[in-house]
């Protein structure tokens, strides 16, 4: 296995976690160790929650302000509602959110969020520190679909996500609705049904007339390297995708939509490789996305996938031996504008204490050597980079400049923003690599 120590990485990742006695504050007003400036200060907006089962609920945390050069120039918590609204500190660059999370399987550690390049932005949206300390409570209902006759004769009925429904179905307590799909077997033809969950039982009773809403075919197309393709429809009230379908290449499935349901649907194609990519012996996996909005009568304007290259994989691992952390994958596709790195590190102390580091900026750049003062301090013992990942993105047909998705990423965090056609065509590259 390869072994990739953070204290050489560090000048590569600029990671470098040196503290230096930023001081922090209660309430929305930023501490600031460069006070005294009459120049009129940014302000921004962002909002902390924690996320589990479904259900989000406000975290208190801290707030980091960086200068260009990542140093920590100030800090504040969120307040009681996980909001942070009010100035910066003069000559902040950067913003980084630090809370406490819970995995599954990795238990407790550090979850680290850092926007680059916020002097355009006014709103950051919404951070995720997720908790899964406690099991969902999700509950198995008995389906009795006795009471059907044609659509039991002559359809199949799935779940939204596409499993097929044979005689009982888990619904968590977030949902309050099932969403059931029926494909005719004989014929081109789909139905329908919103069901409400039942409140005081655990069975849900199927009839013929709950599948009243009609499906409107979507032909199906794909770009030479697609794997297949998807159907979805987007519920704004509740922020999910239902009634999600898939033909895979060679296979000729019919798609469909429901409009009288969905008012919003999308066409998807995805390519993913197969087998991961060996680059000096580490594994790398890559796959893209691209995604269309389709018309209520079924039509849509093929958005292209972008094109995975064997270089993809080289280039991400050679950023850790980029002396300056600087990047350019402004030429990978030229609807790219974002890009996302996300760094997992184990801390191998006596607790094996880890922490997750998510960046976000544009698609060129340098990463600075950001540092969060007293509020995390460097780690004294060796860090290893376990995990590295990076997802390239953009919207089609919008300007890349940076001012252009300053604006895009505010109407993102205002909320809706896949109900805007500006959001319908969205594309990205992931690329993924265990190191260790």
């Amino acid at each position: 296995m390869n072994k990739f120590i953070l204290t050489p990485l560090a000048i590569a990742l600029s990671l470098t976690l040196s503290a230096c006695g930023g001081s922090s504050s209660d309430g929305n007003s930023a501490s600031s160790s460069n006070g005294g400036s009459t120049a009129q200060l940014q302000t921004i907006s962002l909002q902390a929650l924690t996320r589990q089962c479904g259900t989000d609920s406000a975290y208190q945390t801290d707030v980091v302000f960086h200068n260009d050069d990542g140093d920590a120039i100030g800090s504040v918590k969120t307040d009681a509602q996980g909001n942070f609204s009010g100035e910066l500190p003069s000559g902040t660059r950067h913003v980084s959110l630090l809370g406490d999370v819970v995995d599954e399987t990795d238990g407790g550690y550090k979850q680290i969020f850092t926007e680059l390049d916020i002097e355009n932005r006014a709103n950051l949206g919404k951070f995720y520190f997720n908790n899964f300390s406690e099991g969902c409570g999700c509950t198995e209902y008995n389906v009795d679909t006795t009471a059907l006759s044609t659509i039991a004769s002559d359809y199949t009925i799935y779940q939204s996500q596409g499993n097929e429904v044979s005689g009982s179905v888990n619904i968590c307590p977030s949902d309050n609705k099932l969403y059931l799909t029926a494909l005719s077997r004989y014929s081109v033809d789909a139905k329908a049904a919103v069901i409400d969950v039942p409140v005081n039982s655990s069975v849900i009773t199927l009839t013929d007339e709950d599948f009243i809403h009609d499906g409107v075919e979507v032909p199906v197309q794909l770009d030479f390297n697609a794997d297949y393709s998807s159907t979805r429809g987007y519920i704004e009230a509740e922020n999910t995708y239902q009634f999600v379908q898939y033909s895979f290449s060679g296979i000729s499935d019919t798609l469909f939509i429901f409009p009288t349901v969905t008012e919003h649907n999308s066409y998807v194609q995805f390519d993913f490789m197969s087998d991961p990519m060996n680059v000096d012996g580490v594994e790398v996996d890559i796959h893209s996305y691209a995604r269309s909005a389709i018309e209520t009568d079924g039509d849509y304007q093929l958005t292209e996938l972008p094109t995975i290259t064997d270089d993809l994989g080289f280039s991400l691992l050679q950023i850790t031996e980029n002396n300056d952390a600087s990047f350019d994958f402004s030429n990978v596709d030229n609807r790219f504008a974002r890009t996302t790195w996300g760094y997992s590190f184990l801390v191998d102390d006596a607790a094996e204490s880890r922490f997750d580091w998510t960046i976000r900026g544009g698609i060129s750049g340098q990463i600075p050597d950001l540092s969060f003062g007293s509020i995390f301090p460097e780690p004294t013992d060796e860090v290893i980079l376990e995990e590295l990942t990076l997802l390239l993105y953009g919207y089609a047909g919008n300007a890349t400049d940076a001012n252009s998705y300053a604006q895009l990423l505010d109407t993102i965090s205002e909320g809706g923003h896949l109900t805007k056609p500006e959001f319908s065509n969205y594309v990205y590259i992931f690329i993924g690599a265990e190191l260790y």
